[in-house]
């Protein structure tokens, strides 16, 4: 494992394909899902440093992936939000090594399996 922190780019680098499998937004009544909007908002954030065109500016900012790998995010509240994180831990792992988003990802969602968001 490199103790060199991935480039912007790489780090974008499965994220155009991933927006394309983004978990749609529960349509009955319910509450939100703190989680699977946290999820959203990041592919979100992929497909617009995406569509940068050149270089993507080391001052840019990115502040879901920064939420992602700062500690502790939102549990999930739904089965949705639950699959949508890990879904998304399970493309990081294919695309990056020595992120924190995975196990924080993973453990939102496990919260949500063992029942600590009822």
């Amino acid at each position: 494992m490199s103790e060199r922190s991935p480039s912007r780019r790489a780090l974008l680098k499965g994220a155009t394909a991933a927006v394309l499998l983004t978990v749609p937004a529960i349509t009955v009544a319910s509450e939100a899902d703190p989680l699977l909007d946290l999820v959203t908002a990041y592919r979100d954030e992929c497909a617009w440093l995406n569509s940068t065109i050149g270089d993507i500016p080391d001052g840019a900012p990115m502040p879901i992936w920064d939420a992602l790998n700062e500690g502790s995010i939102p549990v999930a509240t739904s089965k949705e939000g639950a699959i949508a994180a890990l879904r998304l831990a399970v493309e990081m792992c294919e695309d990056f090594s020595g992120v924190d988003a995975v196990p924080n990802l993973m453990q939102a969602a496990l919260g949500f399996l063992e029942g600590s968001a009822a």
